[in-house]
């Protein structure tokens, strides 16, 4: 008799090769626990530990080393492990940006000496890390205003580690997809060759998993850009962060570089960033790596990606591992390109089509009003006060900002009343609201990638009367919206398990 599938575990072929032909030393890597189903089909019952254990996922974890005030605990980095892959960085080149960014420098140019603190904990050896990450923790700590008051009197130092696990669980999914094209592989492991790993489908966009993390935790980092409240440090075991306890302009007026002075200049003016405490940057801290772990557990478990019966479909992992990190990715090229506005809103546009990939958010609904306000209320449940207070601004700046965008219709013979008369495909007008036309219109925006006009089909005079009857201002703010609903999975990651199941 077929039991029902729990949906806690899935059942898929693994080749006998996999991990120098050590199964269990692979499950003991990727934190699975493995069973065989049918050994001589190569079958496998395949279940993560957390879910096995009935425990949290121990994927990414949050290491204290120095509160506010408090003294720094370096040791606790004794048990990180070392790095898979030896630095490639040589020494001279390293040496050569330390004279350039702090022996050459002027004693007040901050800037310069931060860019070095941050390339100094990603440059160091395995053996020189913990030396050269307190050193930085210490130059901040000194570091003082013209009146020799300390800049950072709140500063604190964490490390957020990611586990290996992560990358081995992403592994499987890029081996099985191949293997699914090349079933003779199941038997036989292809060769190594020197120029190209055997199972390199999609590692060039997928770093941030297991390199950088900036698609993780740079939306976290950059949630009141231009202003930024930490310095960074990515290593390969995971990312050394000093929260400097308040926050600090990360963009200046002028131009840095040569090249800036032909970009846009950007926004004159930006909001300011709201007060917020360390305790409160130390309380978000926590719960964003604490939703983080949920988060990556969810996507790299191969029993989300299971049909009714229990089998897995590793290319439906594969894609969303892809379409995960992407995500986090545009958002964070939202947040960091300040001076673009007109790219800025192409990459949130972006952004919110890969959204709508994962199955988060709809396009059409993420532009509507009434939806946002849904999200930002609901946000406002699930996070607690000290982290709302941090997370929550640039959430409301962008459902503020697709309310400004309403006022952009212009008082026309389709415009009248709150409502906007648009063509229909049969040939009628129809009647809508300038909520329901204000998210029309910015598809139309969105669509323009492609050049304005569009196909020559039932939609085009509806988008004609559109582009005619608003003033295309479109507030800067509206470029957050991504990041609005991003929070809302980080918050509520259910959200994203419900659309990740393969598709029928």
């Amino acid at each position: 008799m077929n039991r029902r599938h729990t949906g806690t575990a899935a059942v898929a072929k693994i080749p006998r090769w996999l991990f120098g032909g050590n199964i269990v030393g692979y499950a003991r890597a990727a934190q699975l626990k493995l069973r065989p189903v049918d050994a001589p089909e190569f079958r496998w019952r395949i279940e993560t530990l957390e879910r096995y254990e009935r425990r949290t996922a121990h994927l990414v974890e949050r290491i204290e080393i120095a509160g506010p005030g408090a003294p720094a605990r370096w040791e606790a980095l004794n048990r990180l492990p070392a790095s898979r892959v030896g630095n490639t960085v040589p020494p001279a080149l390293v040496a050569g940006l330390r004279r350039k960014l702090v022996e050459d420098t002027a004693e007040d140019d901050v800037l310069s000496k931060l860019n070095w603190l941050h390339a100094s904990m990603t440059f160091a050896e395995d053996d020189q890390f913990i030396e050269a990450a307190c050193s930085a923790f210490e130059s901040l700590g000194g570091a003082n205003t013209t009146e020799g008051v300390p800049l950072f009197p709140d500063l604190a130092a964490s490390f957020i580690r990611f586990d290996q696990a992560l990358t081995w669980r992403a592994g499987l999914a890029r081996v099985l997809v191949r293997i699914e094209e090349e079933p003779a592989l199941l038997n036989t492991r292809p060769e190594q060759t020197d120029d190209q790993m055997a199972f390199g489908s999609a590692t060039g966009i997928l770093t941030d998993l297991s390199l950088t993390r900036d698609a993780y935790l740079a939306p976290l980092f950059l949630c009141h850009s231009p202003f930024i409240w930490a310095i960074v440090g990515a290593r390969q075991q995971g990312v050394m962060v000093y929260s400097l306890g308040r926050p600090i302009r990360g963009r200046e007026a002028v131009a840095a570089e040569l090249i800036q002075q032909f970009m846009p200049a950007g926004p004159a003016s930006f909001a300011g960033c709201p007060p917020f405490t360390a305790a409160q940057m130390a309380t978000t801290l926590a719960w964003w790596v604490k939703q983080l772990n949920e988060l990556l557990s969810l996507v790299t478990d191969p029993a989300t990606y299971t049909d009714q019966t229990g089998e897995y479909s590793p290319r439906r992992q594969f894609e969303a591992q892809l379409s995960f990190e992407q995500a986090g990715r545009r958002i964070q090229a939202v947040l960091a390109h300040q001076r673009d506005q007109s790219t800025r809103q192409v990459l949130a546009f972006a952004a919110l089509d890969t959204l709508e990939g994962l199955g988060l958010v709809n396009f059409e609904q993420a532009v509507q009003l009434t939806k946002a306000e849904k999200v930002l209320d609901r946000l406002g449940a699930l996070l607690p006060l000290e982290v709302a207070e941090v997370l929550l601004p640039s959430a409301r700046r962008a459902v503020n900002a697709l309310r400004e965008c309403q006022d952009g219709f212009l008082r026309n013979s389709y415009v009248s009343g709150g409502q906007v008369a648009l063509p229909h495909k049969n040939g009628q007008q129809r009647v809508v609201t300038v909520e329901q036309a204000t998210g029309q219109y910015l598809r139309v925006l969105r669509n323009a990638h492609h050049g304005f006009g569009g196909q020559n089909d039932a939609g085009r005079r509806r988008d004609e009367v559109l582009l005619m009857s608003h003033s295309g201002n479109i507030p800067n703010d509206l470029v957050l919206l991504p990041y609005l609903y991003w929070l809302h999975a980080l918050a509520d990651p259910q959200i994203l398990h419900r659309t990740l199941a393969p598709r029928r």
